[in-house]
């Protein structure tokens, strides 16, 4: 039978090989990718510095490494699946995650000097590898509180990004559920079954690909998106300039949009196709919307490629407006 201890180190390796390729090899970096990457090595270097202690001091020391990257994980992932449904935290949120999560990791670091998290404390090998035999104490559930709150945040997050259509399909929200759920049903297995080996600690490596590679997927969009944005920018402008010249006329009367194509731009590129409609410019229509000119300038561009035109007529004529 393998040692466990070999198992973790093999585990703990790999982890910190996908961090520096990550740093190496990807040229436009998320820094909240990177910290994600370097909190499931650290996670799994705890682990294994666990897996191979010698006496009870250097095991709860071990375990609090172990600690100080998995409770931070769930935080750096919830904030990339934010990100990648284009649904950024506020900032105000993301400093008061930080602090709670910093609050619970001294709680479960806590073993060794209280009795909070750990009521009694043991060391013991099993299968070739060091192993702690706990007694919990009353804070522990905390923990369990803190990581449901986060998992459930992330599949609040993914409904929401989809109801409101800011995910860029059905494939992404479902990859994104995927990677929850993945690290919920291992979790949650884990509870059940007394397992020597912590398999959170592969999940974790699992989870990490899957949302490098969405947010690879979601990087090539954006630039796909920069480069239409950019080679439509003078279009923007001709559809500012354009648009006023019978604005008199179109105003009197409501415009009347195909349903179908108006079903493929969001609500808000709506609201931005009916003041372009109305004579509207772009500054006029920012103020308006309260938004600021480039974000304007983005949804129209946004219009162009999704409706797959490239000037003012088309666009009026795809949505075949009267």
């Amino acid at each position: 039978m393998i040692n466990i201890s070999i198992i973790y180190g093999v585990v703990a390796v790999i982890s910190l090989l996908l961090a520096i390729s990550y740093c190496v090899f990807i040229r436009k970096k998320e820094i909240w990718l990177v910290w994600l990457y370097f909190s499931v090595f650290i996670a799994n270097l705890g682990y294994f510095a666990l897996s191979i202690s010698k006496t009870l001091e250097e095991a709860l020391l071990a375990n609090r490494i172990a600690y100080l990257g998995c409770v931070f994980l769930p935080l750096f992932m919830l904030v990339i699946i934010g990100k990648t449904c284009n649904t950024s935290l506020p900032k105000i949120t993301t400093i008061a995650c930080v602090i709670i999560s910093c609050i619970v990791f001294l709680i479960a670091a806590s073993p060794g000097y209280t009795d909070w998290y750990y009521k009694e404390v043991t060391f013991t090998v099993v299968e070739g590898g060091a192993k702690l035999q706990k007694v919990y104490g009353p804070l522990h559930n905390l923990y369990y509180v803190y990581l449901f709150a986060y998992f459930a945040a992330m599949i609040g997050l993914i409904i929401y990004a989809m109801s409101k259509k800011k995910i860029t399909s059905y494939k992404q929200g479902g990859l994104l559920t995927v990677v929850v759920m993945l690290n919920i049903l291992i979790w949650f297995v884990e509870q059940l079954v007394n397992w020597d080996f912590e398999f959170l600690s592969v999940s974790y490596i699992a989870s990490e690909l899957l949302l490098l590679l969405l947010y690879g997927m979601i990087q090539d969009y954006e630039l796909a998106m920069g480069t239409r944005f950019d080679k439509s920018a003078t279009m923007v402008s001709e559809l500012e300039d354009n648009a006023a010249d019978n604005s008199e006329d179109k105003m009197e009367t409501e415009p009347e949009f195909n349903p179908y194509e108006l079903g493929k731009l969001s609500d808000r590129e709506k609201d931005v196709l009916k003041l372009l409609y109305a004579g509207k410019k772009r500054k006029e229509i920012a103020e308006e919307l309260f938004i600021s000119d480039n974000t304007v300038k983005k949804h129209i561009s946004s219009m162009f490629s999704k409706l797959q035109v490239s000037s003012r007529e088309e666009l009026f004529s795809k949505l075949q407006i009267k």
